[in-house]
């Protein structure tokens, strides 16, 4: 448990990278590392679009909102595609966030730990976002985004914000009993 929180607490959001590739061995690393998260029923309702053409970037960065005072700083992005195909009922649309989100973190960790750093790009719940990127990465109608990861190696120049985390006292409670 001490190696995985030091791992965690070493991890931080950083927005602005150096030049150099990552290079796609210790992505993909990362990636199989991922397909060991825990899915319903092992589907794997999921797919990783990586994005590391320096011309493309900042085009995907540029479609969630919130990204325009960093863009062009970021090197290199993981799309995390849902695939509704995965699942018959309705009930179960939401399964392919979930999953997606645990094999996301499983690959933010799996970066941290050689040294590529991350930073998660919330994905707006907007119809004309959802398809701009579906026209960007050419997805079909059963997939859905998930959630960005932008990755690489930090720029030792640039700030990374300080963020506090809740005590652990408000963050659980033990439930003994229910009515």
């Amino acid at each position: 448990m001490d190696d995985l929180e030091d791992l965690a607490r070493r991890r931080s959001s950083v927005r602005w990278y150096r030049p150099e590739p990552v290079p796609r061995s210790i992505v993909e690393r990362a990636v199989e590392i991922a397909l060991e998260s825990p899915t319903a029923c092992n589907r794997q309702p999921y797919e990783f679009y990586l994005v590391d053409e320096p011309s493309l970037v900042p085009k995907v960065a540029a479609v969630p909102m919130g990204t325009a005072g960093y863009v062009h700083g970021l090197t290199a992005l993981a799309v995390i595609v849902g695939d509704l195909s995965a699942f018959a009922d309705e009930r179960d649309r939401h399964l392919i966030y979930i999953d997606g989100s645990l094999a996301a973190m499983s690959f933010i960790l799996a970066l941290e730990a050689p040294g590529v750093s991350t930073l998660c790009i919330n994905w707006p719940d907007i119809r004309s976002r959802e398809q701009a990127m579906a026209q960007l990465l050419r997805l079909e109608q059963h997939q859905r985004i998930v959630m960005l990861v932008a990755y690489g190696f930090a720029d030792e120049q640039a700030r990374v914000p300080f963020s506090q985390k809740k005590p652990v006292g408000m963050a659980h409670t033990f439930v003994s009993s229910v009515s």
